[in-house]
């Protein structure tokens, strides 16, 4: 697939069609799965980043995921996100398979968000869009082993996940810091079904890697049903006229705008 046709499709997915569906998988799902990996969550306990700035944590990640999107890897601005996303990871010693981890939960995610809730089903086109966009990105960020196929790379990440995932300090402080934010975003009243639902939205190992309590069977139904419903109803909805991402609203963390060398930890 070329590049134009790559990230037209792309930019049409994320910004116009499924934009909902997008920012829970491909920022929330991705996020927060990252977080049971015992190096990777490693790494960001280490620097105490989240933990102290959890909305900026979550911001960064989610703008450059965006810019990418928005702007294309090809072009200056996605390649100038590219390389701040590069400088900033360049400062840990990371290893190339859990780099590879999060570069297909990018790919992955989304389509198996998309099989379970979406308005539409994803045609094979723009399945392997998402394949060889985030590719391009990961060879942009010099992964030089890539799976060479969507099946693939759903494969290594099962297999990853059954052999690095498990429950450490770190993933549980973490986890309450991510839960935390998420809470925060919501009334008061209304904060005390942040892990429930999470717990309800994850599979059950996940349940224990975060110390979340496993929720009845009903609420995961109820929880499951509701987005399958809000699917089915979006199917009706009218889409935007032009593709609108995460950093179009007013991002919590920069009221006033952001420039790329902001993303990260100072």
């Amino acid at each position: 697939m070329d590049d134009d046709t790559c990230e037209a499709i792309m930019r049409r997915l994320v910004g116009r069609e499924f934009r909902f569906d997008y920012e829970r998988s491909m920022v929330d799902m991705v996020f927060a799965k990252g977080l049971a990996a015992p190096r990777i969550a490693g790494m960001i306990h280490a620097n105490r980043y989240m933990t102290a700035f959890p909305q900026k944590r979550y911001d960064d990640t989610a703008i450059l995921m965006m810019e990418f999107v928005k702007h294309g890897y090809s072009s200056p601005r996605g390649a100038a996100a590219i390389e701040r996303m590069n400088r900033v990871h360049g400062r840990f010693s990371i290893l190339q398979a859990d780099y590879l981890y999060v570069l297909v939960g990018l790919m992955c995610e989304p389509i198996a968000w998309n099989q379970a809730y979406g308005w539409r089903r994803f045609t094979d086109q723009e399945r392997q869009a998402n394949y060889w966009f985030w590719r391009r990105v990961g060879e942009r960020m010099h992964l030089t082993v890539i799976p060479d196929s969507l099946e693939a790379c759903q494969a290594f990440k099962r297999d990853y996940e059954a052999a690095q995932f498990k429950r450490t300090k770190a993933s549980l402080e973490l986890s309450q810091a991510l839960f935390g934010l998420v809470a925060s975003w919501l009334p008061r009243p209304l904060r005390f079904v942040v892990r429930p639902v999470v717990a309800s939205l994850l599979d059950e190992v996940f349940v224990d890697y975060f110390g979340l309590r496993a929720p009845p069977a009903v609420l995961r139904r109820v929880v499951h049903t509701g987005l399958w419903l809000r699917g089915a109803a979006a199917r009706f909805w009218p889409r935007p006229k032009d593709p609108t991402f995460y950093m179009d609203a007013p991002v919590r963390s920069y009221p006033h705008g952001y420039g790329l060398a902001d993303r990260g930890p100072p």
